[in-house]
């Protein structure tokens, strides 16, 4: 298999992969020496170096969990991108059924799994609850995220128990670091306490058992992995915005939670059938 993992989003979908399917395939750098060559994320990729892989006659599997936006990832036409390879694809994966239908009008038919979770981190072991504690993670400064408005769920949530409190995580705007004097425009006195960038997954982790209630209004998500993880160790997700994938996981997670070796047997399965079956696209 041939993993592009150079540049661009999707880390955490690669390292659960990669930790999922070490020894079951083989992962190479070169082009040249795979079977399947595997994009899990269409910004990531060498287009130059992918048109090579495909004339050479190699498997392409494409992944794809949003229509990249041209500002974030400074391209003209991520969208064109994701079409000329999803027609060039022997199979495409979407993330989620939002995804199929949102990135589906360009990339194609394709089919869905589901990310899954790193169970041996995010788990309910040791973890600590007061039914007071509401967390925030952003990982990207992007207003997709809506910090604005997870602020204005909290001091609504504030109103009705002036008991409950708010952990910030990751980046936040830098005029409320800047000057805590405004106390991240809250018109209330409640606690808020900023801990900053985590930089490792068990760091999340610790921080999500501390926590009762995730508060998660991020528009037009794929299949939000922080929904996963914080459910995984047993946090409840709230105010979910309907337009986008955060819904389709918590139901999903209502349910079950699916683990990163449940998923990677998905895309094994994906795979073997693949070479198995060695023409056409096979949608």
């Amino acid at each position: 298999m041939c993993i592009r993992d150079r540049i661009g989003g999707g880390f955490t979908f690669l390292r659960n992969f990669k930790k999922a399917l070490h020894g079951k395939i083989q992962f190479v750098d070169n082009w040249k020496s795979c079977d399947i060559f595997f994009i899990f994320g269409i910004t990531t990729i060498d287009k130059t170096e992918t048109h090579k892989a495909i004339n050479a006659g190699k498997k392409l599997v494409l992944r794809v969990d949003n229509i990249p936006r041209k500002s974030r990832n400074r391209r003209q036409s991520p969208a064109e991108r994701l079409r000329e390879f999803g027609a060039k694809a022997t199979k495409v994966v979407y993330q989620s059924e939002w995804s199929k239908k949102w990135a589906g009008y360009f990339a194609g038919e394709g089919i869905i799994i589901n990310n899954g979770v790193d169970t041996s981190i995010f788990n309910t072991r040791g973890r600590k609850s007061d039914r007071k504690t509401y967390l925030y993670i952003d990982y990207n400064p992007n207003p997709f995220k809506r910090f604005d408005e997870a602020i204005y769920w909290f001091e609504r949530d504030w109103r009705k128990d002036n008991e409950v409190h708010l952990i910030i995580a990751g980046n936040a705007p830098k005029i409320y670091l800047e000057n805590p004097e405004y106390n991240w425009d809250l018109n209330v006195p409640a606690k808020v306490e900023y801990v900053g960038i985590l930089d490792t997954p068990e760091a999340v982790a610790e921080i999500m058992k501390q926590s009762d209630y995730l508060i998660y209004p991020s528009f037009a998500e794929a299949y939000p992995n922080t929904i996963l993880e914080a459910m995984a160790c047993g946090v409840l997700p709230i105010h979910l915005n309907k337009e986008g994938g955060a819904m389709e996981a918590y139901k999903n997670c209502m349910q079950r939670i699916k683990t990163i070796e449940e998923m990677g047997q998905e895309y094994l399965d994906l795979f073997k059938s693949i070479l198995k079956n060695k023409s056409g696209r096979g949608n």
